[in-house]
């Protein structure tokens, strides 16, 4: 793509905790690409949270899909506010037809995304969609980049950071987790958004946490304890409550307690995180943190 620099980008950002952290490679490439120009992401409420102060991002839009935002009115009251900021590019890593749509009817006059969806036709600049197969979900993102700047990418890991007011406000509601001293914690997620296909069994989890504890506690006799941390979204607390009734060792419950930014929080306190395929497995690898991943029957 050729002309003049954009001085004000819009990011539509992809809807799942995982999907978006892989996107992060992609939004340092941009950054990077166009040092000069402000940079906006628009993003659901809990990736709004995630990806803030993260990038060099300046400002995050929050898409409220469930609210003000939901719907064909919802969709034009939010081209009314997305159009008075005057973006002169809009950059859709998200695939959706509705997110070319939005950038259409907000009058942004550079709009740049894959071909898919039928919504071809709602961009200025439609990148042909590259074969998946042989893809990963990193590369997919990047190379929508390389296709705006004609600058190759460079192979880059998601990163995240915790800032410190996070970490803060994470001490004063979680004391349990940070001021035991001396104590190894272990991270448990038994959650998955898409079902039993990607769900390992919860007794499993249970005895894996068990062992865990007590093969670390005799192999390093250093840390006064070491206890398991149960993770979860909204609506799973039940999940976290019946594994810990199976566990003989006393884990932490923070099921369904979280917000984003607090889980952040959890994953860097843990060692090592256990987990299904889902966020939190993303969330914990851009941080930093050593992952063991039970995968199932879906990709």
């Amino acid at each position: 793509m050729s002309g003049n620099s954009p001085n004000n980008i819009l990011v539509r950002v992809p809807n799942w905790i995982g999907d978006a952290v892989m996107c992060l490679p992609a939004l340092m490439d941009m950054r990077e690409r166009f040092a000069q120009a402000d940079i906006t992401v628009l993003a659901r409420p809990t990736i709004a949270d995630l990806l803030r102060e993260q990038c060099g991002i300046k400002d995050v839009m929050v898409y409220e899909h469930r609210a003000e935002h939901q719907g064909p009115f919802g969709l034009l009251r939010l081209s009314w506010v997305v159009r008075k900021r005057a973006f002169d590019m809009a950059v859709l890593f998200q695939n959706a037809f509705e997110a070319a749509l939005l950038a259409f009817l907000s009058s942004i006059p550079t709009r740049i995304g894959y071909a898919t969806d039928g919504r071809g036709w709602l961009l200025s600049h439609s990148v042909p969609l590259p074969p998946r197969q042989a893809l990963h979900q990193i590369r997919y993102y990047q190379q929508l980049v390389q296709a705006i700047t004609q600058v190759p990418s460079q192979e880059r890991n998601p990163k995240l950071v915790v800032t410190t007011n996070d970490q803060f406000l994470f001490q004063k509601r979680f004391a349990e987790v940070v001021s035991a001293s001396n104590t190894l914690l272990v991270g448990i997620n038994p959650s998955s958004v898409y079902g039993s296909a990607k769900r390992w069994l919860s007794e499993r989890f249970a005895e894996v946490g068990d062992r865990l504890v007590e093969q670390i506690h005799e192999k390093y006799p250093e840390f006064l304890s070491v206890r398991c941390v149960l993770i979860g979204g909204k609506g799973e607390e039940s999940l976290g409550i019946e594994i810990a009734n199976q566990m003989h060792t006393k884990p932490i419950v923070l099921s369904g307690q979280t917000t984003i930014q607090e889980l952040m929080n959890v994953l860097t306190n843990c060692a090592v995180l256990v987990t299904n395929d889902t966020g939190p497995m993303h969330l914990a690898q851009a941080l930093g943190v050593p992952v063991v991943a039970i995968f199932g029957s879906t990709d």
